[in-house]
């Protein structure tokens, strides 16, 4: 067997939030705050879209307020100017220098679905004069609907993996090659960049993500409100969790993550992984290099249970339906199954999750052997599975106000 999953007793892959949680009061007066704090601007495109779809909204200047447990909201801090941080600047940009060579390594990378094409975009930030670079895919024909007008069209948006250090955007081209390819063009994708520790830490990264997320409700002529998915990989992973249950369920129709980091009160050394066995691709993350994204992304004494970080201690309810995936040679392993287990034992048969045979940390990245190609492509399809079934269910339920 290749992948083992699990989630809640016969559960439905996508199930209706809306009809089981108590948190929907709650989550309707999320979507007035999160509506009120969106004010228009425009979009600076480097390879721009035509006419209309050139204008976009202005992000709030203000983080989305979320349920009680995270209703404080995560100030902004730099790091203090010290050995230690001179230090781990240096090991940053050490490691920064040998990832830029990995390009070498990919060279093959899969052509896009001839229906698509990539529009590469700075979005606006809640900061005067910062934007945030995204790959936006999008069919190169706009459908219009009955009225003549081009129909909002549903989105995935998906953040890259780095350790919360490294710059990866456009990592993920497989992925988005093969999804895209399942979900056909009547879809939009959106690859987003965020800020990097040490120079930026927590919350800065969730912050960019929020955002990214703000713009995109904020276009509901472009973008189809009830249609919105997240995902990402590793830190990326972490970023969708976020987001995804500040806003709830009303708002986002599901989240599906690979190998997330979803606990960070758990230092790298006391976390394992289910094999031993030396992985078929990908790695078992070594604690030095854990402990130097930790020192990175959080400043010291900063709390890491925080919901805008360590998502496991986010309220159950707060979830839209979930997918998560992670190789048994990964030392995230546990704290994703963890993260279901919790879900489902709070009576959520939408929660889901995959553990992939004997596959470590990254495996997807550059499978070693056709073995890791059929389980990457196995897992990919699964995602592409739900994020099109989370469109069709939540698009089902009854509209909330946006």
């Amino acid at each position: 067997m290749l992948l083992r999953s699990h989630r809640g007793d016969n559960a439905p892959q996508i199930a209706d939030s809306s009809s089981s949680s108590p948190s929907i009061a709650a989550d309707q007066r999320l979507d007035q705050t999160a509506a009120s704090v969106i004010s228009p601007t425009k979009l600076r495109p480097i390879s721009p879209f035509t006419g209309k779809q050139a204008k976009a909204q202005r992000v709030s200047t203000r983080a989305i307020m979320v349920s009680a447990s995270a209703s404080a909201v995560a100030q902004e801090r730099l790091h203090d100017w010290s050995l230690r941080y001179l230090r781990l600047k240096i090991m940053v940009l050490v490691l920064r220098s040998l990832n830029s060579l990995r390009p070498l390594v990919h060279r093959n990378r899969p052509p896009l679905p001839h229906a698509f094409e990539r529009h590469v975009v700075d979005i606006p930030s809640r900061d005067q004069n910062r934007a945030i670079r995204a790959h936006i895919y999008r069919s190169k024909r706009v459908a219009p609907s009955s009225d003549g007008v081009a129909a909002p069209l549903p989105v995935h948006i998906t953040w890259h993996g780095s350790g919360f250090v490294l710059p990866n955007l456009g990592d993920d081209y497989a992925f988005i090659a093969h999804v895209l390819e399942q979900l056909g063009p009547d879809c939009i994708l959106i690859d987003a960049d965020y800020r990097k520790a040490p120079e930026h830490p927590f919350p800065a990264a969730s912050h960019d993500a929020q955002d990214l997320v703000n713009y995109v409700l904020a276009q509901p002529q472009v973008y189809d409100p009830h249609r919105i998915t997240l995902g990402g990989f590793s830190a990326g992973g972490n970023l969708s969790l976020v987001v995804a249950s500040q806003l709830g369920p009303t708002r986002i129709a599901g989240v599906a993550a690979l190998y997330p980091a979803v606990d960070f009160t758990v230092r790298p050394g006391s976390r394992t992984a289910p094999s031993k066995q030396r992985p078929d691709s990908g790695f078992a993350l070594p604690n030095w290099m854990s402990n130097m994204f930790l020192d990175s992304y959080f400043v010291r004494d900063q709390d890491k249970s925080h919901p805008l970080c360590s998502v496991y201690f986010q309220d159950a309810n707060r979830f839209p339906p979930v997918l998560l995936a992670c190789g048994q040679g990964d030392t995230l392993h546990y704290a994703s199954e963890k993260l279901v287990r919790k879900l489902t034992d709070a009576g959520r048969q939408d929660a889901r999750f995959i553990s992939v045979d004997n596959e470590g940390h990254g495996f997807d990245k550059l499978p070693r052997g056709p073995t890791s190609l059929q389980r990457r492509d196995h897992v990919y399809s699964e995602f592409a599975n739900f994020i099109r079934n989370a469109w069709t269910q939540h698009n089902a339920q009854p509209r909330a106000q946006l």
